[in-house]
């Protein structure tokens, strides 16, 4: 009997762990347990912060706050005033990952594309027979 060992690199420290739920080593699963934990308190404690003022509280850089977010490890619906930040514009938003003016823009300029390429199919195409 075989008895395989999976390994993968931390994606935060880049040490060799042996693969788990998680997909982080032991001493990154405990930084990030303390990291969440001082989050929890904060928010127990004025669940109306901000993510800058979340930040300065819990010692949390800003950006690791919104991977939590994105991880769910966070829940918006508790917080109001928590916010992930839109990928193409950086604006708050509280769902997805596009906010309203972005996705309203992609979606007109789709519609514009799909018109001007209905237009260059309609117009007429003249074909020519060379002769030689």
């Amino acid at each position: 009997m075989s008895t395989e060992l999976f390994v993968a690199h931390c994606p935060n420290c880049g040490n060799v762990f042996q693969k788990n739920l998680r997909n982080l080593c032991s001493t990154c699963m405990v930084e990030e347990d303390k990291q969440i934990t001082a989050m929890e308190q904060a928010l127990r404690r004025n669940r109306q912060l901000n993510n800058d003022q979340l930040a300065e509280l819990s010692m949390v850089s800003v950006q690791r706050i919104r991977a939590y977010i994105r991880k769910g490890k966070l829940k918006l619906c508790d917080y109001p005033n928590l916010a992930d930040a839109c990928d193409l514009c950086a604006g708050p938003i509280r769902q997805g990952k596009l906010c309203i003016d972005c996705t309203v823009r992609i979606k007109e300029d789709i519609q514009l594309d799909l018109e001007r390429s209905k237009q260059k199919r309609t117009q007429p195409i003249f074909l020519s027979r060379n002769s030689r």
